[in-house]
């Protein structure tokens, strides 16, 4: 790029950047060269006129001396036209009159000598000129009036001719003039435009400075309250009745002050109200920056990590974790920054922390991501989950109980009743029967609610064993209808296997899903309504196959449906006591379906049944 292109690009730079400078500048470059021009103007049209005004004095003159000199010529009368000549010579801008015959012979002339015209004798001969118009007598051009002819003085001398005529040509008259005696004039008319031009542009400069004197100085005082206001929220600025642009920027300043003084001690309130709230939740907030330095740490955390708050703030996170996390947490950061997998961010999930008497506990740790100013921090939400543990651990001791010292002795029960009901110790009474058939039963509903409660416990402590491989679902539903077909029986209820097809491979464990039909089939014959049927069928989409049951009863109330998949939940509807059941069939049912990569739910209306359903994913989906 040329220089004078980057020079014009540049032009801002040579601008003052104080706007007093700015005006000033402007007034130089504007109002200064109108004034001067304008009166330039008027002063050169002036002059003009006075050059015009003498050319036509002058021209009148050698007029009149024409048709004067016309009876001295005829009468020979050389000293009347003389004495006219020398009256006439008296013209300021006159430096000489001369008057010749028709033959060119001189006849008179007067020549002017320091401002004193007298007569002057010659024989010369002279060919008269012909313009009205007059003539520069150096070089024989018409002249004509020139701007700068009035700046520049100059000795030349200008002419006109005119005829004398008197019923024919007797001769001509010169007469010569000069402009010497109207340039001093002329120049003091420019001496006075450009006195006058200053005095008005200093006038200008003057009247500006006493205008901008008072704004500027407000202007001043208002930006540097304005740059003061950052530390002096709250402050007012003096009152200012001048400018209205000015005062109006005053008010609005003072406006802003006093709003950011409300807002600085709303945010005081807020920041205490926040903190207050964080002091007191149960659970640690602590916030960090993408390298890991704790920015905040409120006393939940301190109390849970046996830190005060300033022993942790500005040092790393990495004090709070035990081995192998404490070396490894830096890469963690670094991987997420990069866009790799998060391990902990925005999933949340069971850590170990360590405490400063260098003691490890179990926490649940949840990590967000946020922006605070423009920058990247990390909010954890932490909560020391120690007696949670300690609980689980008595509930696991507590079943682990039940399943080694009740489960044994209560099938020895539920064993021999049957023998005894099976008549193994010969024929009882009806009324024996009666109560050993009730022991029975109770005896068998004990065993199933510690199998089931069992169950529970491995299905929370992961340890329940799914083994997913391609099954046949249909083989499975068909099997399980086929089972629970007694269950069925005894309540009069009878399984339908509806739309199905012939086939339907599925990726799923074969001895957990038939676990589930039958906590699904039992279900609905206890509540298959006046019917007695349960409809089941199977429906294939393009990723999963979909089993429904579906009974004909009384369907599930409003207020129970958000708990149906509860442990112990069941429907008060009249029945359910009478129907049996531990209230853990629907829970466990879909824990093992989600273990299954499946779905399970409901559909159901008060009054027209309910339709329960899982789905599982095929294992050759198309």
């Amino acid at each position: 790029m040329p220089d004078w292109i980057t020079a014009l690009s540049d032009w801002r730079r040579l601008v003052p950047h104080r706007l007093s400078s700015q005006l000033f500048l402007f007034i130089t470059i504007t109002v200064a060269p109108v004034i001067i021009v304008f009166g330039g103007i008027l002063t050169y049209e002036s002059a003009k006129s006075s050059r015009e005004q003498v050319k036509q004095d002058i021209r009148s003159l050698a007029i009149q001396i024409a048709s004067a000199s016309g009876n001295p010529l005829i009468t020979k009368d050389l000293a009347t036209l003389e004495s006219d000549l020398l009256l006439k010579a008296r013209h300021p801008a006159v430096a000489s009159i001369l008057i010749v015959d028709n033959k060119g012979k001189t006849l008179s002339e007067v020549v002017k000598n320091n401002e004193l015209p007298s007569v002057r004798f010659s024989t010369d001969i002279i060919t008269p000129g012909s313009s009205e118009f007059p003539i520069d007598v150096a070089s024989g051009k018409m002249s004509e009036a020139l701007l700068f002819d009035d700046l520049l003085p100059r000795s030349a001398l200008l002419e006109i001719w005119q005829p004398i005529n008197a019923g024919s040509l007797l001769g001509s008259v010169r007469v010569r003039y000069s402009l010497a005696h109207i340039r001093t004039t002329i120049l003091a008319q420019w001496q006075r435009t450009f006195l006058y031009a200053g005095v008005s542009i200093l006038s200008v400069f003057f009247l500006l400075v006493l205008l901008l004197r008072a704004p500027m100085r407000a202007l001043r005082s208002t930006t540097a309250f304005a740059k003061h206001l950052g530390n002096a929220i709250g402050e007012q600025l003096a009152n200012y009745d001048g400018t209205k642009e000015i005062a109006e920027l005053n008010a609005s300043l003072n406006s802003l002050s006093r709003q950011l003084k409300y807002q600085q001690q709303e945010l005081v309130d807020h920041m205490a109200h926040n903190q207050s709230i964080l002091d007191n939740l149960a659970d640690g907030i602590i916030t960090i920056d993408t390298i890991g330095t704790i920015r905040s740490f409120n006393l939940a955390a301190s109390q849970i990590f046996g830190y005060p708050f300033d022993e942790v703030m500005a040092r790393n996170i990495r004090m709070l974790m035990p081995e192998p996390d404490q070396s490894k947490h830096d890469s963690y950061l670094q991987n997420y920054a990069d866009g790799g997998k998060p391990k902990i961010i925005g999933i949340g999930r069971e850590v170990e922390g360590l405490r400063k008497d260098g003691t490890t506990f179990p926490m649940d740790l949840a990590v967000t991501r946020s922006i605070d100013h423009g920058e990247v921090i990390f909010i954890g939400i932490v909560r020391d989950i120690s007696e949670r543990h300690r609980l689980d651990r008595l509930k696991s001791e507590f079943v682990s109980t039940v399943s080694h010292e009740l489960r044994t002795p209560l099938t020895s029960i539920y064993g021999s009743l049957k023998l005894i009901e099976g008549g193994v110790t010969g024929a009882l009474p009806a009324a024996a029967v009666k109560l050993v058939n009730l022991a029975q039963k109770n005896s068998q509903r004990l065993i199933l609610l510690i199998n089931d409660l069992l169950d529970m416990e491995k299905l929370a402590a992961g340890k329940m064993p799914i083994n997913v491989s391609a099954v046949d679902l249909t083989g499975i539903v068909k099997q399980s209808i086929l089972d629970n077909g007694g269950y069925g029986l005894t309540l009069n209820v009878q399984y339908v296997l509806g739309t199905h097809p012939e086939q339907c491979v599925v990726l799923a464990d074969a001895a957990r899903v038939p676990q589930v039909m039958a906590n699904l089939l039992s279900n609905s014959a206890k509540f298959a309504g006046e019917d007695r049927q349960v409809d089941v069928r199977i429906m294939l989409d393009q990723q999963v196959a979909r089993v429904e049951v579906e009974d004909h009863g009384a369907g599930i109330p409003v207020d129970f449906q958000d708990q149906i998949f509860r442990a112990f939940a069941q429907a008060n509807n009249g029945n359910t006591r009478q129907q049996g059941g531990t209230g853990l069939g629907l829970k466990i049912s879909k824990a093992l379906i989600i273990a299954m990569q499946g779905e399970i739910g409901f559909d159901t209306e008060p009054g027209c049944g309910t339709t329960f359903w899982f789905t599982l994913p095929l294992a050759n989906p198309g």
